[in-house]
């Protein structure tokens, strides 16, 4: 046990267990078609090919492809190593400064085997760029807030979603602390923006919002889950279909309904984070540690209420889950979320790239059921994370009240263990 709880010990695993996704990936590389779809965005003549990414979301695959050239077998090679680069890097931030502590080497082995068991989509998606730039904010929370800001911000540039935990940002109004938050956050926006429009034109920055109308069911999603178990009972009654959203809708009884129980979800979903924000905008209570639960619970939260739930969307939970499980104190709540997610990881590779014409065709069972266990883990994921934050709240909320330093993070940290 000591030898696998060391640094040689979990780079070890990373090595093994990145072997083992290099073999999955020579099992069936037909999810490299997103690989494909960024290098003719590139070199190819549609100009409109990964307009529906922000700008920023997309320099990774630009850099790679000035170094590259236009050689396709050469950017599948170099895209991949890339990916296995910034997974790397990640690992070692991870384990910097780890003291000897157990639960810092639990944590790099949750990442280890957590990108395996997410497989093709973690070195053949963009998602671990937002993924590991919002995790880097919520590591940095503690000592250096307004980079930590300045991250969010830049994660917010590459996929939009991470704009939503802003509002954990937010702290009481007259402390400068928050203050100095929101500008790092809103000033580190403004300048990637304007330098998107300075670049690409005004029509590239809001490309990804247009991008989004009326889009139709994603057949991953939750709110598509009883839709896609009915579809497979009665194929004749159901749909799948590629849409115009580059995405595989379902179409049929009830989907509709799902749509509009997916808008409402939606919205509760942010306005629960304008609460937060607006209830310690006046009330005060910001901690970094606390802000790491909301990050994680509004994850959580879109993943479930989101009419498209793609495969590498389980990408954004893992990076900030695996530096919460660095933290000191009680961690209960986390590594129980972890091991869900490993296995909701797994579900979806099953699913995707394996055995995804089954899903597309309606037709076998067996994914259409890993994948009703794999939204159902999610969901499940999610009621934990709010009972988590609500449980996280009030602990810190009692030490306020005792007059204790709770803003300390050492002294809310004891209250954990």
């Amino acid at each position: 046990m000591h030898k696998i709880l060391s640094v040689p010990g979990v780079w070890a695993g990373w090595v093994a267990f990145r072997l083992l996704l290099g073999y999955f990936i020579l099992q069936n590389h037909s999810a490299r078609g997103d690989v494909a779809y960024y290098f003719y965005g590139i070199f190819g003549d549609d100009p409109t090919m990964m307009t529906e990414y922000p700008h920023a979301g997309v320099w990774p695959t630009l850099i790679l492809g000035w170094i590259v050239g236009d050689r396709i077998d050469a950017y599948y090679i170099a895209f991949t190593v890339m990916m296995l680069l910034i997974d790397a890097l990640f690992l070692a931030f991870l384990l910097r400064h780890h003291d000897g502590r157990s639960q810092v080497f639990l944590a790099g082995w949750f990442w280890v085997l957590f990108g395996t068991a997410a497989g093709h989509v973690f070195v053949w998606r963009l998602d671990l760029f937002p993924g590991v730039a919002v995790a880097a904010a919520a590591a940095l929370l503690a000592t250096r807030p307004h980079w930590a800001a300045a991250c969010l911000a830049f994660a917010t540039t590459m996929k939009l979603w991470p704009g939503v935990l802003a509002a954990g940002l937010v702290g009481r109004f007259n402390h400068r602390g928050t203050w100095t938050r929101l500008a790092a956050f809103f000033g580190t926006l403004v300048a990637l923006c304007l330098f998107t429009v300075a670049t690409s034109g005004f029509d590239r920055l809001i490309s990804p919002l247009t991008y989004q109308d009326d889009r139709g069911l994603q057949v991953e999603s939750i709110p598509a889950t009883i839709a896609m178990l009915q579809g497979h009972h009665d194929p004749a009654s159901f749909d799948v279909s590629y849409a115009a959203s580059k995405s595989f809708e379902i179409t049929g009884p009830g989907v509709e309904f799902a749509q509009q129980i997916s808008s409402v979800a939606m919205v509760v979903a942010i306005v629960f984070a304008l609460a937060w924000a607006i209830g310690h905008f006046l009330m005060g209570g910001w901690n970094p540690r606390k802000t790491m639960v909301f990050f994680i619970t509004i994850i959580l939260l879109l993943l479930v209420a989101n009419k498209v739930f793609s495969p590498q969307y389980i990408v954004w939970l893992g990076p900030v889950l695996a530096v919460f499980l660095c933290q000191e104190g009680r961690n209960t709540f986390a590594w129980i979320l972890s091991v869900l997610c490993v296995i909701a990881a797994a579900l979806g590779t099953y699913v995707f790239p394996f055995n995804y014409e089954g899903i597309m065709n309606l037709a076998d069972l067996a994914p259409a059921y890993a994948l009703a266990a794999r939204n159902g883990i999610i969901v499940v994921m999610a009621v934990l994370s709010v009972v988590w934050l609500v449980r996280e709240t009030l602990v810190f909320k009692k030490f306020r009240q005792r007059g204790r330093p709770a803003e300390s993070e050492n002294t809310y940290q004891r209250a954990q263990a």
